[in-house]
């Protein structure tokens, strides 16, 4: 392995690292080459969400590739892309769950059974290594509702925490949380803050869900995340921070 590419749903821009998405196949075009329909890149973002395994995998001489790819149909299709054309990478799809994951599936077979997928997976056979599929449960907003520091910290004088903590006293985790609900409390909380209410495809800075991604504490969101926490035990187990399992 010389080094660890992550395609992961949601914003990119023109100015993203083109040269790390694998020769397109025909009849494909990855949006985050557009760009146009993008807002601004959360490639930033989750650099920093990843700082820590970033800084251990350059240690070990390992280069860690951030993609954004746009929709999830775009994600899925780059990591598929990227297996043929960089065999020798430790390929991952980071993508919304969309719905709980039962814990009886695999991520794949979350995929596979989930109705509002099967248009895009199309037949897959989806026989990758339940290694390199990873979900952000059941959207990227339960890792900033997880961090009530970092939301406290961006949207300042006015923004209502209660609004989210009140909410949580009815689940046990955050990934029990559905999108809808999550997106309804971060509007809730925000709505009278500093930066105003919560809005994920701003198109003026600044950026909110940029701008939260960057204060995420990993450590705290982990915690409360088990997917999250997955995903960077894996990751320290194929840089090899941690004795590889599989």
């Amino acid at each position: 392995m010389v080094s660890i590419r992550i395609y992961i749903e949601g914003a990119g821009n023109a100015n993203d690292d083109d040269e790390l998405l694998p020769m397109q196949r025909p009849g494909f075009r990855s949006k985050i080459i557009a760009g146009k329909e993008t807002t601004s890149s959360l490639r930033e973002g989750f650099s920093q969400f990843f700082q820590e395994l970033v800084n251990i995998a350059k240690e070990q001489k390992i280069e860690f590739r951030i993609v954004m790819c746009g929709s999830r149909i775009d994600a899925y299709e780059n990591f598929k892309l990227s297996l043929e054309s960089n065999p020798e990478s430790f390929n991952i799809l980071l993508i919304d769950s969309e719905s709980p994951i039962s814990p009886h599936q695999s991520s794949w077979e979350h995929l596979r059974n989930r109705k509002e997928d099967q248009s895009w997976i199309r037949g897959d056979n989806l026989d990758y290594d339940d290694d390199q599929c990873h979900f952000m449960v059941q959207s990227m907003e339960s890792w900033f509702v997880a961090d009530i520091d970092a939301l406290r910290n961006f949207y300042g004088e006015g923004f209502k925490e209660e609004k989210i903590t009140r909410g949580m006293r009815n689940y046990q985790n955050i990934e029990q949380v559905s999108p809808k609900t999550l997106l309804v409390w971060l509007e809730s909380a925000t709505r009278h803050s500093k930066h105003g209410k919560y809005d994920k495809k701003t198109r003026r800075p600044p950026h909110h869900a940029l701008e939260i991604l960057k204060r995420l504490n990993a450590d705290i969101v982990r915690q409360s995340s088990p997917y999250c926490d997955r995903l960077f035990n894996t990751l320290r187990s194929r840089i090899g921070y941690l004795p590889d399992e599989s």
